[in-house]
């Protein structure tokens, strides 16, 4: 079964890999060079949302209820929605105002 390995590193915790994904979705948490990082005084609050969403970490382990596979993927997905979310936000700020107008009317239009 799978849990959040934290490593820490001077006045942070750190997760690497799937535990990353994690992270980022239960706290928006960025992640750069498959890490994230947060300060030690935030750690009880982290592992008090992982307790309540019965994901494995370090000695915790939920046996059969634990969700960590559940959450990663939740984590991939928003991952994934937002990153395409900055890239268009990126091309839209390189057009012109009337171009940006046009886009933002269609999209007015469709929600």
């Amino acid at each position: 079964m799978s849990s959040i390995v934290f490593r820490k590193n001077g006045g942070f915790y750190s997760v690497y890999g799937d535990d990353t994904y994690i992270l980022y979705y239960l706290f928006n948490y960025r992640i750069i060079d498959d890490r994230v990082g947060f300060p030690i005084n935030a750690f009880s609050k982290v592992v008090n949302v992982l307790d309540s969403k019965c994901i494995n970490y370090d000695n915790v382990n939920f046996k059969k209820r634990n969700k960590y596979s559940k959450y990663v993927e939740l984590g991939k997905r928003k991952h994934s929605i937002d990153y395409r979310i900055r890239c268009i936000l990126d091309k839209i700020n390189s057009l012109s105002e009337d171009k940006i107008d046009d886009i933002l009317d269609y999209i007015e239009n469709k929600l």
